[in-house]
């Protein structure tokens, strides 16, 4: 069976209204494969339209979900004709990034004009209404110091992408002689290096990278879709140029060193704490040859 356009699909008469408003829209066939998805896909869910085309809806739904979801979307086609759903409480779609986005979502059956059944959902980015719940996850996911991930918020986000078989890098970074720094900065101006380091390496995060602190001076990057060495290498040098800069203080400055260990999934791996624990091995061996970076040792890519 020859599938149908998804222009024709996308539009079934409204013309460019759907592609201007600012709430996603997502449109499914009878076998929740995504045939239009609006512009304002992007910027909610970090996904280009191009992408989702032809994809399972399934992408947009934190793995937990995926079946219920399926379930309950089958019975929502068979209970008769088309109707329009009021929102539906706040549940969760998946950025690209793997982060868990808070939505509401609105409902209808649409059948085109060849008899083609979709079903159109108009997904609402609720997360400026968050709920104590919310509030209180997103409270325990962040770094109280440098306003950073920490090592849960990296968890999560890593078994997304683990979950979906999408490839990454991930980043050990660490100053160099911290002990020694710190005592010599004191509490206040080594907490304020640790900041303006966090403040760096947030600035240099790309669309669906995270960045969090693990514990001291040590903090971790992980960069979505890097499956190859050289595009990894090349990243991680100049994130270590970026960080070297000095900081300066009211009564001076100081230089930072910083050294990188580095692992890629799957290459190195599927399991997160086997993903850090070769990467903290390469930022060691990165430590002791005094290299800026190093990629841990694994198989060499097919």
């Amino acid at each position: 069976m020859t599938a149908t356009p998804p222009a024709r699909q996308a539009h079934f008469g409204l013309g460019d209204l759907l592609d201007i408003l600012p709430d996603a829209v997502v449109m499914v066939d009878r076998q929740s494969r995504i045939v239009y998805v609006n512009p304002a896909v992007r910027e909610l869910l970090g996904h280009a339209p191009a992408e989702l085309l032809g994809q399972s809806l399934k992408l947009l739904l934190p793995p937990a979900l995926r079946d219920a979801h399926e379930a309950m979307v089958q019975r929502y086609r068979s209970d008769g004709e088309p109707r329009m759903m009021g929102a539906r409480p706040v549940m969760h779609a998946q950025h690209r990034s793997g982060r868990l986005v808070p939505v509401s979502i609105s409902l209808c059956n649409q059948t085109l004009a060849d008899g083609e059944r979709v079903s159109v959902a108009v997904i609402h980015d609720v997360s400026v209404m968050k709920t104590p719940l919310d509030r209180a996850t997103a409270m325990a996911e962040t770094d109280a110091l440098t306003g950073l991930g920490n090592r849960l918020r990296l968890t999560r986000r890593a078994q997304a992408l683990l979950a979906h078989g999408r490839p990454f890098a991930l980043l050990c970074l660490a100053l160099a002689d911290w002990p020694a720094l710190s005592t010599r900065l004191g509490p206040v101006h080594g907490d304020e290096v640790l900041r303006v380091m966090a403040e760096r390496l947030q600035r240099q995060v790309q669309d669906g990278d995270v960045v969090a602190r693990l514990e001291g001076e040590v903090f971790a990057m992980m960069l979505d879709g890097i499956a190859d060495a050289a595009a990894l290498t090349g990243r991680a040098e100049a994130l270590v140029a970026h960080l070297r800069l000095p900081v300066r203080f009211a009564n001076g400055e100081v230089d930072l060193v910083v050294h990188v260990g580095a692992s890629m999934a799957p290459r190195h791996g599927q399991v997160l704490e086997a993903l850090l624990d070769d990467a903290d091995r390469a930022l060691q061996q990165a430590r002791r040859t005094g290299s800026p970076c190093r990629l841990a040792a694994g198989p060499e890519p097919a």
